[in-house]
């Protein structure tokens, strides 16, 4: 069922206790997307502890109430001053000479230390003792009435028990009457069965098979990869064929290294054509798409979700495909040494830093077509769904881990590389290729 208590929107939001500096108030204020922050009697780092669920509020602090504490310390430089009588258009009269001012202007005393002042405060002398907030069993249709009537657009939420649950805005309530509330982050993963998406905890589009088959895919290509670059060493010299196949080539032959690196970069390059050929890439770019769709607040329509970029900076399916090309290091380095072992992770890190975005706009993403985007919305569609039916907007899990995606991915992607590189040795062996 939808949202239909205030206490299933109660959101995390930055909180203090009663002796934190005016600073640290300003500071989380300064974070908290309301405008609000809560005043605890306790605050612990882990927000799942017993502690932390126990907590009682016991003040608020807004930003009027540090504006009342600046005016206390150094006092109003000068007394409001009357608008002109352009309809408030933010231009102040300012008196000509000789004219009587409509408004006194009065400077203040500059007090002696006005920094150390602000900083002897502390949260329980700005706060509001007297906190107004929202119940957890409130309906929606209540919460926005308490709105109304206190005046604030975000208030805490507290449990039958008056423990703090977190914090709740106006905007929150309408969003989940109009069923329109989203995870605060969704990522996703392409998979050979359609786009699939999540917030951590909850999954929409592909079944969790898709992913396990994505990383099937990419030791697949991996191997193939390594197969055309077989052939091709072995035209130009059988030992080098045979080197290939053995896990490194090792050319002592060479001892400049420059065929190694040559055969590097060859076997990167095939490895990421063949990933830039197969219909997983348009997949790959409708799921980036239909993120970038989510989060700018755009209606899923597919001439909106089509408009939106193909990179992604928080692209999961790439960091498949560095491991990939940090495993194409390690096949061709003429020993695994630690030296050459840390040039590869090196030169892989700061690539992938620098060009990531090339990357996979130019090989791990292509045009998506209609109905590979058409995937991405129907994830999409199905995460907020399952969203909305959720018991809390905050989904809590100790499986999120599992839920993200890249670990079903990766033993895929192990799975087959141990599987397809076995199968390729007995293959070598059956035809004499080493």
């Amino acid at each position: 069922m939808p949202f239909s208590l205030a206490g299933q929107l109660a959101q995390q939001a930055p909180v203090v206790q009663a002796d934190a500096p005016l600073g640290l108030v300003a500071e989380n204020l300064r974070a908290s997307s309301g405008g609000v922050v809560a005043v605890l009697d306790r605050v612990t780092p882990d927000k799942t502890s017993n502690s932390q669920r126990d907590a009682r509020i016991i003040g608020i602090v807004t930003q009027e109430d540090l504006a009342r504490a600046t005016q206390r310390v150094f006092g109003p430089v000068l007394e409001p001053v009357a608008l002109n009588g352009h309809g408030g258009n933010g231009h102040i009269e300012i008196p000509e000479a000789g004219e009587e001012s409509p408004v006194p202007l009065v400077a203040a005393p500059t007090p002696q230390s006005p920094l150390e002042t602000l900083q002897e405060l502390r949260a329980r002398d700005v706060m509001h003792g007297e906190v107004p907030f929202v119940p957890a069993q409130f309906s929606l249709a209540n919460a926005l009435l308490t709105f109304d009537r206190v005046g604030l657009g975000t208030l805490p939420v507290l449990d039958e028990s008056n423990r703090y649950l977190g914090m709740i805005s106006r905007a929150d309530v309408l969003s989940a009457l109009a069923g329109y509330i989203r995870p605060p982050v969704v990522g996703g993963m392409a998979t050979p069965l359609g786009v699939w998406l999540t917030d951590g905890v909850l999954n929409g589009g592909a079944p969790t098979i898709g992913l396990f088959l994505s990383g099937l895919g990419i030791a697949g290509r991996y191997v193939l990869s390594l197969v055309v670059v077989y052939f091709l060493a072995r035209s130009l010299d059988p030992s080098w064929g045979a080197s290939v196949l053995s896990g490194r080539l090792g050319m002592q032959s060479d001892p400049t290294g420059l065929l190694n690196t040559v055969f590097f970069f060859l076997h990167a390059l095939l490895l990421l054509l063949f990933f830039r050929i197969t219909p997983l890439a348009g997949v790959h770019a409708a799921e980036h798409q239909t993120v970038h769709a989510l989060e700018r607040g755009l209606p899923l329509t597919v001439e909106n979700v089509s408009k939106m970029p193909r990179a992604h900076p928080r692209c999961g399916t790439n960091l498949m495909a560095i491991a990939g090309l940090i495993l194409v290091g390690v096949t061709h380095l003429p020993s695994l040494s630690p030296d050459n072992i840390l040039i590869v992770l090196l030169v892989t890190f700061f690539a992938w830093r620098s060009f990531g975005d090339v990357l996979q706009v130019v090989f791990t993403t292509r045009p998506a077509s209609k109905k590979q985007i058409e995937s991405g919305i129907k994830a999409a569609n199905e995460l907020m769904a399952a969203y909305q039916a959720q018991p809390f907007a905050l989904s809590r899990s100790p499986l999120k881990l599992l839920n993200r995606g890249m670990l079903w991915a990766g033993a895929g992607a192990i799975l087959g590389q141990v599987v397809l590189l076995y199968g390729l040795d007995l293959l070598a062996r059956l035809l004499n290729w080493t």
